[in-house]
């Protein structure tokens, strides 16, 4: 699946969403992945301050090439199609968030799909019905302790949109899934308000037929 193009009856063969103003996305599955990376890092690295010093610019180029690929190999290992990040700064600081999309497909899965969101609903925190350009789907959200190996030492806040490929005779779905550190605070003002940014973001999803 893809962010475009090809008819295929009334089964989806793509989507499109809007981003946030100054996000940019990095296609997982493109064999140019890291000429992309690149691109994101010089764009950011053009937007500091001219009279930092050249090795501290240096370090931090690389520094930034090194994390965005770690991330973006860690979203494709998890069937990832596409990361969304933020790239340009407000107030000299990069939002603390990120958005994958990834496709998930069932091997030898006789239950329905309604079936399965129930049974991720049921062990994924919170949960809500919700209903995505004719596509059945489950909201769900919680917050997700840092992990051992993270350099982050603050919770997560996390929200994911499972939804079921409309028209599809197999178990097909598509998840997107948004994660935040915000200010540190799971709860604060800040972190919500990037929630809200990212359920904004999923009321401009759309399946692509052609």
């Amino acid at each position: 699946m893809t962010e475009s193009n090809t008819k295929d009856f009334l089964v989806p063969m793509g989507f499109n969403l809007i981003a946030p103003p100054g996000w940019d996305k990095i296609d997982l599955r493109d064999e140019s992945m890291n000429d992309t990376i690149l691109r994101i890092v010089d764009n950011s690295i053009g937007n500091l301050p001219s009279d930092l010093p050249k090795d501290d610019i240096s370090k931090l180029r690389m520094e930034m090439f090194k994390r965005l690929k770690k991330a973006a190999r860690k979203a494709a290992r998890a069937n990832g199609l596409l990361l969304y990040l933020p790239v340009e700064r407000v107030r000299s600081t990069l939002a603390p968030a990120s958005f994958v999309i990834s496709q998930v497909a069932g091997k030898g899965v006789s239950l329905q799909s309604n079936e399965v969101l129930s049974m991720v609903a049921s062990n994924r925190g919170s949960s809500e019905s919700v209903d995505i350009d004719g596509s059945h789907g489950t909201r769900l959200e919680r917050v997700v302790p840092p992990l051992d190996d993270s350099e982050m030492n603050f919770p997560s806040r996390r929200i994911e949109y499972v939804l079921p490929l409309p028209g599809s005779s197999l178990p097909r779905w598509l998840t997107v899934t948004f994660s935040t550190v915000g200010d540190g605070n799971p709860d604060s003002e800040f972190t919500s308000a990037l929630v809200d940014l990212f359920d904004a973001v999923m009321t401009t999803f759309r399946w692509s037929y052609e």
